[in-house]
């Protein structure tokens, strides 16, 4: 289990590490905000899957990947930078970004419930 987390924290941070240079940040988003959008995202669709796969891939993906991937830390720095510059910017970036982040993970949800639900046998 140690050893999943490691291995997908390890991905997802220098995946989120290669994105993160390229991509700039907006006067009301952060740089972080597509990134973290694709890691709910993924974890919603894990989340629907969780009874179909070994436990270690959830602790690959869910806890290490999209752990890594993602980023509360460097979130919240964005967030002090833009309320530098901006106060009412940051209000925005937060409240874009949690409610982005919920939406995709619920997309996520349906997705991995439609495409891995169990089908009777036709």
């Amino acid at each position: 289990m140690y050893t999943a987390v490691f291995v997908g924290g390890a991905a997802g941070s220098l995946l989120r590490e290669a994105f993160s240079l390229e991509i700039p940040g907006a006067p009301f988003l952060t740089a972080t905000f597509g990134i973290n959008i694709v890691a709910c995202f993924i974890l919603g669709w894990l989340y629907a899957i969780r009874h179909k796969v070994h436990a270690h891939v959830l602790h690959l993906g869910a806890v290490g990947f999209c752990g890594g991937l993602s980023t509360f830390s460097s979130f919240v720095a964005e967030l002090e930078r833009i309320a530098e510059t901006n106060g009412w910017a940051v209000i925005i970036a937060l409240a874009a970004e949690i409610i982005v982040g919920l939406a995709a993970a619920m997309l996520g949800e349906a997705i991995g419930r439609t495409f891995h639900s169990e089908r009777p046998p036709e």
